[in-house]
């Protein structure tokens, strides 16, 4: 090669497209930020006002698209829009994040996702990002309900009725919008609960985080649902047609059956999910909430698509997602090895499918169909992605009956292998496990500072496991990584639970990692005292 070739990649190309790929991405951030703000403004300030009527009913007659079409394109196409964007805006965004060193400020920097407002409340622990979306509701409430109180009095007055009738128009036409409210949180319901949503992959929200703010929804949402159908109820028995009414279903406009139908289905998975229900019955809580698919069938015939338009695109992304993991769930993986440590703790080693791309933050939910086809389990991952393609690694403690089935099946089938007797291999114990993921955190973040502080207890030591290894391979590497300092706090109950370190094999990962890496790690043992010592006679 001539000395004075160019090469194929210069350094002008590669910072070009960098500038490229930077524009492109703040085009697309500006893009969606906008379509965003103008769908939550209109949502929670001109819809609730007789503007936001005058502007549906514009539409609808200046275009083609007609009433439901213009209820679809005002209320349901900004998210799914921007969620097509954050496809393209992750795509051009890449997976590998280099990490530069940032420069350290005199002052501590604010955080809105990370700084905690709220400690101890109702809400649990709550950021001051979290804090001003509580805020933007609640004043959404007062101002919905504000606005609507002042329509239904100009209603009122518009119609001249006798003071009986007057206080039944008042109930129904409460009622009504109060439903119209609920519908409106509705809206956001499902986004937060989309395991795979790529508007939380945009935001590096993990679910299992935003679930809290599904939580918060669904008990606004059914508090205004019931209210909605309770102003219905006591204006029916006024009426005394209470029995007639509650069981009719018209072909045209509300029909009032499939509501009742799925208001009780919705309250029975609102019972169920309450915080005590939830904690001490959860299989309850589980099977009761796949009464779903009844709440929203249900709920489209009793509004009609002129109103079921307006939540029809949260429910489309999370039917979507549904979708994706259902076919991704579908597949089998081999179990290459298990093995069960002194602690109790199983440690399994899967074959990993070819397209799940994780981290080391990553977590994957587990099935095994010889235990049970419905139930899925969580596990954080133990091994690094740097560790090999071909596999992934999970700890499991023995708690539950679930768990413990498993550790009889592993048992069962590693006595059938070494049984002195011939077995022939069809009548082994079987093990068939699938699993859905990964999720957790978009983006390493563990790989963004210079000194990390890891604490746990117990079996919370296993998602460590993979960031020490993820480091480790790294720094042998010669990877982009800034960690140079690591301390490790692990309380555990018994020292049994020290066989966990096991899990990972330190020097051979990268030796002399004490030239590259300086990792401290602090065990302490709290419930197990020392042995008596024994006078000799």
């Amino acid at each position: 090669m001539d000395d004075y070739e160019t090469p194929l990649l210069s350094k002008d190309s590669s910072s070009s497209s960098s500038v490229i790929t930077s524009s492109l991405k703040w085009i697309l951030k500006v893009v969606m930020s906008m379509i965003f703000v103008t769908w939550v403004v209109f949502l929670m300030m001109m819809y609730p006002e007789q503007l936001g009527d005058d502007f549906l009913t514009f539409v609808s007659s200046k275009t083609f698209l007609g009433t439901t079409g213009t209820m679809f394109l005002i209320f349901s196409c900004p998210i799914l829009v921007i969620s097509v964007l954050a496809s393209l805006y992750l795509i051009i965004s890449g997976e590998d994040k280099v990490f530069t060193k940032k420069k350290i400020s005199k002052f501590p920097r604010f955080r809105l996702w990370t700084f905690p407002v709220l400690v101890d409340g109702p809400f649990g622990v709550v950021s001051a990002a979290e804090f001003l979306g509580i805020m933007v509701f609640s004043v959404f409430f007062l101002w919905s309900i504000y606005a609507y109180t002042l329509r239904n009095l100009d209603l009122l007055e518009r119609f001249h009725v006798l003071p009986k009738n007057r206080s039944i128009l008042l109930l129904e036409v409460t009622g009504l919008r109060l439903g119209m409210i609920g519908l409106l949180c509705m809206v956001f319901l499902f986004l937060p609960i989309s395991r795979g949503s790529i508007l939380l992959r945009l935001i590096d929200i993990p679910f299992e985080h935003a679930t809290r703010y599904h939580v918060w929804l669904g008990h606004i949402t059914m508090a205004f649902f019931s209210l909605h159908g309770l102003c219905y109820v006591v204006g029916w028995i006024i009426q005394g047609q209470l029995l007639e009414l509650i069981f009719s279903w018209n072909a045209i406009g509300i029909a009032i059956l499939p509501g009742v139908i799925s208001l009780v289905a919705g309250l029975l998975m609102w019972v169920t999910s309450l915080h005590t229900v939830r904690k001490n019955y959860f299989e309850l809580f589980f099977y009761t909430h796949q009464l779903y698919i009844v709440f929203i069938v249900f709920l489209a015939l009793h509004v009609g698509d002129y109103m079921f338009s307006i939540v029809a695109g949260g429910i489309f992304l999370f039917i979507l997602d549904r979708f994706l993991r259902f076919c991704q769930s579908r597949r089998t993986v081999d179990v290459i090895s298990a093995k069960s440590l002194p602690c109790g703790t199983l440690e399994l080693v899967l074959s990993k499918p070819p397209n799940m791309r994780y981290n080391a933050l990553s977590f994957i939910f587990l099935q095994v169909r010889e235990l049970s086809w419905l139930q899925w389990h969580p596990f954080s991952v133990s091994s690094s992605p740097l560790d090999g393609n071909h596999h992934v690694a999970v700890l499991i403690k023995v708690l539950g009956g679930w768990t413990a089935k498993l550790r009889d099946q592993l048992s069962n089938l590693y006595e059938a292998e070494n049984q002195d007797q011939l077995i022939s291999p069809q009548s082994y114990p079987k093990i068939t496990t699938c699993v859905e993921g990964p999720y957790g955190h978009e983006s390493p973040y563990h790989l963004a500072y210079e000194n990390l502080v890891l604490v746990a207890g117990g079996i919370g030591i296993t998602p460590f496991f993979a960031i020490l290894s993820d480091i480790l391979h790294r720094k042998r590497d010669g990877k982009a990584c800034l960690p140079s300092k690591v301390l490790v706090v692990w309380a555990i109950k018994n020292s049994d639970e020290l066989s966990l370190l096991s899990a990972i094999d330190i020097p051979s990962i990268c030796p002399f990692f004490s030239k590259k890496l300086n990792l401290e790690i602090h065990i302490y043992i709290t419930r197990q005292s020392e042995p008596r010592l024994v006078r000799l006679k």
